[in-house]
């Protein structure tokens, strides 16, 4: 056989074996498409960063989705943002079906690379899985914790403290000092909220609004650990998951710090603490030592819970 028959022939047999393979390739893919659910419409996508481009370079994230879903008439709208997928409502009747409807199934808010690591020895009722669980930290925070009488007991430490951020307004007014209005109202809700949930003030309280404010940063927005989970450089070369559990092992270890203050504080005073006066700290320890409880309140969650308040 001639050098250029013996090359046609090997083409056209090289061309018979891979057509077959050609051909099962695009029935499989064809399979995969028809029982593959049906995504709602979005915007275009690019290789690896999927949809990002689009909200590049503007500040306020879920202004420019709903200006996507407004050009392409879309209430339910699918994006990408790199690996993660994700379904955006934007209006009543897509919401109504997702918070009414089906709220069970959502009800789970999604676990990022950031929040499972800050969340990893305990979690409250704001972002426990659905489940038992959940409906348990559910209950007793509505009959517990949140219930109109208990509000209602803690309305002293409020009208206290409005009455300490007044008098440090009017001082520094004499003095003709300057007044961070922002901080002194972030200091004062957050002696409230600790009171409330301690029966005292926190004597770390400056640390603990900055661990507050490194999880706010944290938790908001985008970051890359969280949009590219499975990708190591990404995790390597960012901090995030290495500022996320150290904001952990803080937030953690102040609670800590917190409890056995309270516990201290309490034992001094002869363990007697009536239900109407105890705090939110009190409930808890309370409910944790009574039990009857179908999953046992441990003391991780009950850092988590005070975290979420």
């Amino acid at each position: 056989m001639e050098p250029a028959a013996a090359a046609s022939y090997c083409l056209y047999l090289f061309l018979a074996l891979l057509f077959p393979l050609l051909l099962l390739k695009l029935i499989n893919k064809r399979r995969r498409d028809g029982a593959r659910a049906r995504l709602p419409p979005g915007p275009w996508r690019l290789p690896v960063i999927g949809s990002l481009h689009h909200l590049v370079g503007k500040p306020l994230v879920h202004r420019a989705m709903a200006d996507l879903a407004r050009r392409l008439d879309a209430p339910l709208m699918y994006l990408k943002l790199g690996e993660v997928p994700v379904v955006v409502a934007s209006s009543p009747d897509a919401a109504r079906e997702i918070l009414r409807a089906h709220d069970p199934t959502f009800a789970t808010r999604p676990w990022t690379t950031t929040v499972k690591i800050m969340m990893a020895d305990g979690y409250g009722p704001g972002f426990a899985p659905y489940g038992e669980l959940w409906r348990q930290l559910r209950r007793i925070s509505v009959s517990e914790l949140l219930s109109a009488r208990r509000v209602h007991s803690f309305r002293r430490v409020r009208e206290d403290e409005a009455a300490r951020l007044v008098a440090a307004v009017a001082v520094a007014s004499r003095a003709r000092e300057p007044v961070s209005v922002g901080g002194r109202v972030a200091a004062a809700l957050a002696d409230s909220t600790v009171r409330a949930m301690l029966g005292d003030r926190f004597e770390r309280r400056e640390e603990f609004l900055e661990t507050i404010e490194e999880a706010n940063r944290l938790g908001s927005g985008f970051n890359l650990s969280d949009l590219f989970p499975s990708s190591r450089v990404v995790n390597l070369v960012t901090a995030t998951a290495r500022r996320a559990l150290a904001n952990h092992l803080k937030n953690f270890e102040l609670m800590e710090c917190a409890i056995k203050q309270h516990e201290e504080r309490r034992a001094a005073a002869g363990g007697r603490v009536l239900e109407e006066d105890g705090d939110l700290l009190d409930v808890l320890l309370r409910i944790q030592k009574e039990g009857g409880l179908n999953v046992p309140l441990t003391r991780g969650t009950i850092k988590g819970m005070i975290s979420n308040y």
